[in-house]
């Protein structure tokens, strides 16, 4: 098995961001393309997290957020943008046990 890659999809602070701290696959989209470009990354079995602008995330058509809420591969991961307010991101912890089936953090 091949380990899954790391994708970020947003604006520019976001994908400068990850790309100074040595991400590779750091795609720049503007908001009108962002839901394309998210549904073509989708497709790509390789990348098994792709992190996103929660705002861009926010404009999405309902028909793809319904989807995005019942995969669990790739885990999609918003993060807030440069204001720092988040308004519906999930955390982390119920992102992967989402992804795995089961809570790392339970005993």
């Amino acid at each position: 098995m091949t380990k899954a890659k790391i994708m970020v999809l947003g604006d520019a602070p976001l994908v400068m961001g990850f790309q100074l701290a040595g991400l590779e696959n750091c795609i720049l989209t503007a908001s009108d393309k962002f839901q394309q470009k998210l549904e073509d990354y989708l497709q790509k079995p390789e990348f098994g997290i792709i992190i996103v602008n929660e705002t861009m995330l926010n404009t999405i058509d309902w028909r793809l957020k319904k989807k995005l809420d019942s995969i669990a591969y790739p885990v999609i991961v918003p993060i807030p943008d440069i204001s720092g307010k988040s308004t519906e991101g999930d955390e982390i912890r119920f992102l992967i046990k989402r992804a795995l089936g089961f809570d790392l953090g339970k005993k």
